[in-house]
């Protein structure tokens, strides 16, 4: 998968990484959370079709290698689209991540806090 843009599947990653995250700690309802960040790479930016784009290359990387072959070259506008969403995966997916590093920071300061007061 060399010859392929390996940025989207390290954004894909961290995507499916940071959804974990809100789920496992408490996270706020206000405006701007990473639930919501999540949700709009998951709805807007790694749609249907691109899911489908993705694992559809897989395959054809995994049957070309099981083959000893080279992995099919991808179209133009296919690898320019598979870039154009990594890239904006890598955007909101760092958006993400910084607001729950956010909401950790207030939790664990809030937590000294009232450990202090005691």
């Amino acid at each position: 998968m060399s010859r392929h843009p390996s940025s989207l599947l390290a954004a894909l990653l961290l995507s499916l990484t940071a959804c974990a995250g809100p789920q496992a700690t408490k996270v706020e309802s206000s405006a701007n959370t990473a639930d919501e960040a999540m949700a709009r790479i998951a709805g807007k930016v790694m749609t249907e079709e691109n899911i489908g784009l993705l694992f559809g290359l897989m395959r054809q990387s995994l049957s070309a290698a099981a083959e000893g072959r080279q992995a099919p070259e991808l179209s133009a506008e296919d690898k320019a689209r598979l870039e154009a969403t990594g890239k904006e995966m890598q955007r909101q997916g760092l958006e993400a991540a910084m607001r729950m590093l956010d909401e950790v920071e207030k939790e664990m300061r809030e937590a000294v806090r009232a450990e202090t007061k005691r």
